[in-house]
């Protein structure tokens, strides 16, 4: 199982019955980060954003394990 928090913009894109954003994913062996935020469909926001695991920043070949939890965050521009 993986635990996914998405946050800002992104989550419109979670399950509709996890309205903050937070939900559950069974765990896939092998699966890239740059995999589960094509699945999720983060990318097709056209959003940049930032990926932590574990409340680590990871790039995008880092491959999940089982329990981890991922947090995806939108990035903000402003002056």
């Amino acid at each position: 199982m993986i635990h996914v928090k998405l946050t800002g913009e992104f989550i419109k894109l979670a399950p509709e019955e996890n309205v903050k954003g937070a939900f559950d994913m069974d765990y896939v062996s092998g699966l890239p980060v740059s995999k589960l935020v094509t699945e999720l469909g983060v990318k097709d926001l056209g959003i940049k954003y930032s990926v932590m695991v574990n409340n680590s920043r990871k790039p995008e070949d880092y491959v999940l394990s089982d329990s981890d939890t991922v947090l995806i965050i939108p990035l903000l521009a402003g002056g």
